[in-house]
């Protein structure tokens, strides 16, 4: 193990709650490293969360425990599981906000943690970040091994999530919206490798829909590409394709709402009657 604790959950920053989680690691593992992803996702946004851990688990060292508590059934039956994958440690509720990175980066084991014996003596129903995630976590980091710590289940038996792969046909992506940014950046699920099947070019311009909003804006490296206040389009540093505004906010300035259908295509879509 190398003790790496990444934390991911809805809890913003107001409440103790983020504090005392790593209150309860420490107090298990103090030699145990813990790093704040971000706790700021969109309150009980399960989607948004797998996600989230989907782009950014890449950038972190092998065999790191993500630890995301986005966890809008707590109290209820729903499962706690620590899923281990080809080079990671995933533990979270069995609400799919672990099921795309799983996924994504191969499933070797899964366990259901609810009744561990790792838990803290005292489980509340309202609070199993500090409870049950955070000391499995951090016993985890202390190397104790995956099958001490649950019982093994299929991976087949838990709430997934698929991230939808965009169409193109005729010369024409057709995607969706699956994430905006602080800044108002729209980034969808059409990726880097779906732009080169269309052999886009940078300078080209492209015609926009969005649910029933149309654009015109040219593909660019970067929003820093065209003037203040102008619309552009680029692979943003998830290679995702995504639309923003320089120094504005793209999704406020066109009324966009993560799950709004996108088409990108180099002649004008019809607008329908």
């Amino acid at each position: 193990m190398n003790g790496l604790i990444v934390l991911l959950t809805d809890f913003g920053y107001k409440d103790p709650y983020v504090g005392v989680m790593k209150g309860v690691i420490k107090s298990i593992n103090p030699k145990a490293e813990i790093i704040d992803l971000t706790h700021m996702v969109r309150r009980q946004d399960t989607y948004e969360a797998a996600i989230v851990l989907l782009v950014s688990a890449k950038y972190f060292p092998e065999k790191t425990i993500f630890v995301c508590v986005v966890d809008p059934g707590v109290g209820s039956s729903r499962k706690a599981l620590l899923i281990e994958t080809s080079h990671y440690y995933l533990v979270g509720p069995d609400n799919g906000c672990l099921s795309l990175l799983a996924q994504n980066d191969g499933v070797k084991s899964v366990y259901d943690v609810s009744e561990s014996k790792y838990r803290l003596r005292r489980v509340s129903y309202t609070f199993h970040g500090r409870d049950v995630f955070a000391p499995i976590a951090a016993w985890l980091s202390r190397g104790i091994k995956p099958e001490e710590l649950g019982v093994r289940i299929s991976f087949d038996d838990i709430v997934k999530y698929d991230l939808i792969k965009p169409e193109i046909i005729e010369n024409t992506i057709h995607g969706s919206v699956i994430y905006i940014d602080v800044f108002g950046n729209i980034m969808t699920n059409i990726s880097m490798d779906d732009i080169n099947k269309i052999k886009l070019s940078y300078g080209e311009k492209l015609y926009i829909k969005i649910d029933d909003k149309e654009l015109v804006c040219p593909f660019v490296p970067s929003f820093s590409y065209v003037g203040l206040g102008e619309p552009a389009c680029y692979i943003n540093s998830w290679d995702y394709f995504e639309i923003g505004v320089n120094h504005g906010n793209a999704a406020e300035k066109y009324g966009v709402k993560k799950g709004a259908k996108v088409s990108i295509t180099r002649e004008k879509l019809e607008s329908k009657n």
